[in-house]
């Protein structure tokens, strides 16, 4: 099992829409439970619960808030689970 993940950008503007692309590049199915975005004091989890046939992919839009309110910007780390396997990918987010 195998999973890719692709951001739309390295970097986003302050409320600009992230595309978190997550991709199966594997030889079997995989179901992504959810993604995890963590980074300058922020932890938020988006539920993905998809399965995904090889070659497949999802994609998962943040709107940078997490709580109830906008993230501050720095620097951020999304981590995709999908069964035992995991894809992470970075990015910032600017004044």
């Amino acid at each position: 099992m195998r999973c890719k993940l692709q951001l739309s950008s390295d970097y986003y503007a302050r409320g600009e829409m992230i595309f978190i692309i997550i991709s199966n590049v594997g030889d079997g199915s995989i179901r992504v439970g959810e993604c995890i975005i963590e980074g300058n004091g922020a932890s938020v989890e988006k539920q993905v619960n998809q399965l995904l046939r090889p070659g497949e992919s999802t994609t998962v839009v943040w709107d940078q808030y997490g709580d109830g309110d906008m993230v501050p910007p720095g620097q951020y780390v999304v981590r995709c689970i999908a069964g035992e396997t995991s894809c992470s990918s970075s990015f910032s987010i600017r004044p």
